[in-house]
């Protein structure tokens, strides 16, 4: 099976997620902090005129394929895979070895309200899990500084971002080299977790693939030029 797929120029990840797994479990104790991230396809649009969030989507130590349809627009149709990210295997199992490990997440959002939820469906997933703090953009006034002085603070093994995208990568780009952390994990451009689904989740799929598509084939052609 292809491990490394490219989409628009960045290098995506096709590990499947007992492999995906395998390197986080190397990474909770590490002293260097280790990136992942679960990519959308609305993501992959935005880079195309973001180049912030291109490098960091190229950058990552593991970018998750969050959304079945990247891998179909790349030509992967393992069923294995494609059941695998149509279920959001990768973060259920992500956050089961976080909790069997014992170790702790800085939960870091941009609105109160949002944490909260988030929060709350973890909990009830994961009841074990340990919460080090939390913080909410919105609350913040002046220097951003002051949230990785109260995340750095807490020592967190794994900071969990629902800043939505790009803000999220943006955050962490000017502040990659402050954050005292394992691992860094970035779900806000999938949404919270147990909400990608319904009626309005799946015509929003159409769109962003349509998006994708049109997008991946002006990027084909370009590099054919």
């Amino acid at each position: 099976m292809i491990k490394k797929i490219d989409i628009l120029g960045i290098q995506l990840d096709n590990y499947t997620v007992r492999e995906s797994i395998m390197r986080v479990e190397s990474w909770l104790d590490g002293s260097v902090i280790k990136t992942i991230e679960g990519i959308s396809m609305q993501m992959l649009v935005d880079s195309e005129n973001d180049p912030v969030l291109k490098e960091v989507l190229s950058s990552l130590d593991l970018a998750v394929i969050g959304e079945k349809e990247i891998l179909q627009e790349a030509g992967i149709e393992t069923m294995q895979r494609l059941k695998e990210t149509e279920g959001n295997d990768f973060i259920a199992e992500f956050f089961k070895r976080v909790e069997r490990n014992r170790k702790s997440v800085f939960l870091l959002g941009e609105q109160q309200e949002k944490i909260d939820e988030t929060k709350e469906i973890l909990l009830r997933e994961y009841p074990r899990l340990i919460f080090a703090g939390e913080y909410a953009i919105e609350s913040c006034v002046g220097d951003l500084d002051a949230v990785i002085n109260d995340m750095n603070a807490t020592t967190p093994d794994v900071i969990v971002s629902i800043l939505p995208a790009p803000e999220q990568e943006h955050f962490f780009w000017d502040h990659r080299d402050k954050m005292n952390a394992s691992i860094w994990y970035g779900i806000g451009g999938l949404g919270i977790p147990g909400k990608r689904h319904g009626v309005k989740y799946f015509f929003r799929s159409i769109i962003h693939r349509g998006r994708l598509k049109s997008s991946i084939e002006k990027y084909g052609k370009a590099r054919c030029l």
